[in-house]
């Protein structure tokens, strides 16, 4: 086998190595971009996050039913203003 070959047969080995687990990690992004939410129902998401958000945080932490560190924040229920404990911005 000449050099020119031999350079070309393991050319073609070092292109093709690991093929299979690139092709597999393409596959996984594609399947998990499947799952996600369409654009529109993304955005129509993020506009009534923007509607909706809570000016009303203080600085005062609480303690979440999941444990995690909240703020304390002032919203108005039935025309009373109360206090409930919300996700950190």
């Amino acid at each position: 086998m000449r050099n020119g070959q031999y350079y070309f047969a393991t050319y073609e080995q070092d292109r093709h190595r690991g093929e299979e687990q690139r092709h597999a990690h393409d596959r996984a992004l594609r399947d998990e971009r499947a799952e996600r939410p369409s654009w529109p129902a993304r955005l129509g998401a993020a506009i009534l996050t923007l509607v909706r958000r809570d000016h009303s945080l203080t600085d005062y932490p609480c303690r979440l039913p999941d444990g995690k560190i909240g703020r304390v924040a002032v919203i108005q229920q039935d025309e009373e203003w109360t206090l409930v404990c919300r996700v950190r911005a």
